[in-house]
């Protein structure tokens, strides 16, 4: 039994440890950090993908806003130009110092971006992505 316990343990610990993702910053806008990570996401009932998850942090006294757009290419072509105006603009709300994240929990929400599957092929690979437009407003 004390074998066991141990060996779940240890499993509950490489599993929480290779959750940690290797952040990036992408941007800095009026005292907000914006970092990307990519990770492995295995989320119940879709196939596994990997992805950008992206992070905000609110390193001001106040509450914020912020928006952006997302632009995704895949296989080098612009796929985010002909959609709908404004489906792919996000607006979320941080409270002061603290941060928002994406996570590979379904419904992804703003903070994902598709990269490819992991065990399926596909000939679709996000070849680059770009939050443009980010504006940062004080409450």
């Amino acid at each position: 039994m004390k074998s066991f316990l141990i060996l779940v343990a240890f499993t509950f610990t490489l599993s929480v440890y290779s959750q940690d993702l290797d952040w990036q910053l992408y941007t800095t806008v009026n005292g907000v950090e914006i970092y990307t990570a990519e990770s492995d996401c295995h989320a119940t009932n879709i196939p596994a993908q990997k992805a950008i998850i992206v992070k905000v942090v609110n390193t001001t006294g106040q509450n914020i806003i912020v928006e952006w757009d997302k632009a995704i290419w895949y296989n080098d072509e612009l796929v985010t130009n002909y959609i709908a105006n404004g489906e792919n603009h996000y607006r979320v709300e941080v409270a002061k110092n603290s941060k928002q994240e994406g996570s590979c929990d379904v419904p992804f929400g703003p903070f994902y971006i598709y990269k490819d599957f992991i065990d399926l092929r596909s000939n679709t690979k996000l070849t680059k992505f770009e939050l443009q437009n980010i504006i940062v407003t004080l409450l």
